[in-house]
């Protein structure tokens, strides 16, 4: 009898999985959108008749992370191949994950309102080596920053780990998930690249926002979540005992990991082979492989 296939990451997956479920992301697309165009209109006009400033706008941001929970719960799913049902999925990220996502949509509006801030401060100064260094040095924390989101915010929705340990090992899986991270940075600015496009191409302004507003409302707000999850994913796997977060086909089909010792021993086994001082994900820490190889070696003189 052959074994499974195994799973080949690549475009033909992603975008495979994608159309699968289209229908239903579609109306989840749909479902998001309402509280972002209300929030994004509400605050539009509070910056055309109260305060013009970006800061303002920003605050978008902590109001629309439950609802990026909910997305993000659908991404998972998208990315573990499951069955999509809009509502159902949707909800349940958010009742399950609004919390964490609030708290994080929070503290997000200081940090990136910062950044905005001081990158508007390096304007027409970067020949000036001092300010020239202060800049890329806030090119560094901004691709940091934007790395360990992925990372934080995947692990919340993928793996049973509490918000304290998903920031720790978020840090550590900046340099373990790099390649993953540099792929959503593509991705981003590719869709960007394209959208920049087509509103100097037409240089209207009422087309430009049916532009903008056609393909955010039916297409922009899964495609994002999927295209972080599903490239973070990618490193989890390879570095993670997984324990699934409830409301995952897999997390009600696979046996706790407590119920099987055999089971976890197995995992560390096959997690100490490789680079011995590179990280993966045990039990909510981040350990280096040699490290495995040291419990391992302990349990065994234990046992004889």
């Amino acid at each position: 009898m052959k074994g499974k296939k195994k799973r080949v990451y690549g475009l033909a997956d992603f975008f495979g999985g994608y159309m699968d479920e289209l229908g239903q992301l579609t109306l989840v697309n749909l479902m998001f959108s309402v509280p972002a165009v209300l929030f994004i209109g509400a605050f539009l006009l509070i910056n055309m008749y109260v305060s013009q400033s970006i800061f303002v706008l920003l605050l978008i941001i902590p109001l629309l992370s439950p609802f990026t929970a909910g997305l993000f719960n659908i991404a998972k799913r998208l990315t573990l191949g499951e069955e999509i049902k809009a509502w159902r999925d949707f909800s349940f990220g958010i009742k399950s994950g609004w919390k964490a996502f609030l708290i994080n949509g929070i503290i997000a509006y200081p940090i990136i309102s910062g950044i905005i801030l001081t990158f508007s401060l390096y304007r027409g100064g970067l020949s000036n080596p001092v300010i020239l260094a202060a800049f890329i040095s806030s090119l560094v924390f901004v691709i940091f920053y934007i790395c360990f989101e992925n990372s934080f915010l995947t692990m919340l929705v993928t793996i049973d780990i509490s918000a304290g340990q998903a920031v720790k090992n978020a840090v550590l899986l900046f340099i373990g998930g790099f390649g993953g991270h540099i792929k959503v940075i593509l991705s981003y600015m590719l869709m960007s690249a394209l959208i920049f496009s087509g509103l100097m191409i037409t240089g209207d302004v009422l087309i430009s926002l049916i532009m903008l507003a056609v393909p955010f409302i039916l297409l922009m707000p899964v495609l994002c979540s999927y295209i972080v999850v599903y490239n973070t994913f990618i490193t989890l796997e390879k570095k993670v005992v997984i324990s699934e977060k409830p409301g995952s086909d897999n997390a009600e089909k696979k046996p706790q990991k407590e119920e099987s010792p055999e089971a976890d021993r197995e995992e560390l086994e096959k997690l100490s082979q490789g680079n011995p001082e590179e990280f993966v994900f045990v039990s909510g820490r981040m350990l280096k492989r040699k490290k495995i190889k040291e419990m391992l070696s302990a349990s065994e003189y234990k046992e004889n």
